[in-house]
């Protein structure tokens, strides 16, 4: 009997001899895919740069995870108007870094978009107040400035000084001094942070997604932060106290912000935050934090 699938057979072999037709890529493809993108050339539109926050890196999700790298850049143009400009890459791709957006912003925009790379470590305190001097430069500054070797002495000796605390240890970044320490009893792990005010600092002004509230001293609801207050009213001229409430978790953390004049051997205005360790996570760069460092 004969096979009633050879004469297929034969056909089918005969078509998988043909080698496939394979099409070429369109030129524009090929352009789209292999050139760089385009470099940095803010300098060449009238662009003036102030300032460069240090390079971030994450993933970002489209049709697949990408890694991706990103600086923003602070400054002027011709007109004066203040500009911010986020430029991205994905080294995966080994593409040069390209202009994602530039956009012009108010003073206080501007102002919060430094306060926010501040709290990243991602830019300097001393570059901080060179933006803000340029871009308003009838601003009496002299209040702000970084506490010096002499200053950070000074904080220590009246950290050392309260008996109420214990077990302490220092961090100093140049624009914030910190003192981590436990209670005489109890061991309720508190920190104190110690920084003098902004040019335009968000004590001034509405805090997102913090209530504050003005309180006096002796309304102080923590044993351990009400003896501290004690110990900075016997010293300085006059104490403003606030409430910081945070509005983002269900707990509702808090901390005490004092605004002390005529500290002993500082002189002006001195901020100071006090609360439990765990609680100043959730207060960001426009409470508090502007260089975790």
């Amino acid at each position: 009997m004969k096979n009633p699938f050879k004469k297929w057979n034969k056909k089918r072999q005969a078509e998988e001899t043909i080698p496939p037709v394979t099409e070429e890529p369109k030129s524009e493809q090929i352009a789209e895919e292999s050139a760089p993108l385009p470099a940095d050339k803010s300098g060449d539109d009238g662009f003036t740069e102030w300032a460069r926050t240090q390079t971030r890196g994450g993933i970002e999700r489209r049709e697949r995870n990408d890694i991706f790298e990103a600086y923003s850049v602070f400054g002027t143009d011709t007109e004066g108007n203040l500009l911010v400009r986020l430029y991205h890459r994905y080294p995966e791709h080994e593409k040069e870094f390209s202009l994602s957006y530039s956009r012009k912003l108010s003073f206080e925009e501007f102002n919060r978009r430094l306060l926010t790379e501040l709290d990243r470590g991602d830019l300097k305190f001393s570059k901080y107040l060179s933006c803000i001097e340029k871009a308003h430069p009838d601003k009496n500054s002299e209040a702000a400035g970084e506490l010096s070797e002499s200053d950070e002495a000074i904080l220590r000796d009246f950290c050392e000084a309260a008996d109420i605390l214990q077990n302490k240890t220092y961090l100093h970044s140049g624009s914030v001094f910190r003192c981590e320490c436990e209670s005489a009893v109890g061991a309720e792990r508190l920190n104190l942070w110690f920084r003098r005010p902004l040019p335009y600092d968000a004590l001034d002004e509405e805090i997102g997604g913090v209530k504050k509230d003005l309180i006096d001293g002796f309304d102080i609801d923590n044993l351990w932060i009400m003896g501290i207050f004690n110990r900075l009213r016997e010293r300085c001229g006059k104490i403003q106290v606030w409430r910081l409430t945070s509005e983002w978790t269900i707990e509702q953390e808090s901390l005490c912000l004092f605004a002390a004049q005529e500290f002993p051997g500082l002189g002006g205005i001195l901020l100071i935050a006090v609360g439990e360790a765990d609680s100043f996570k959730h207060f960001g760069f426009y409470s508090l934090d502007f260089s975790k460092k």
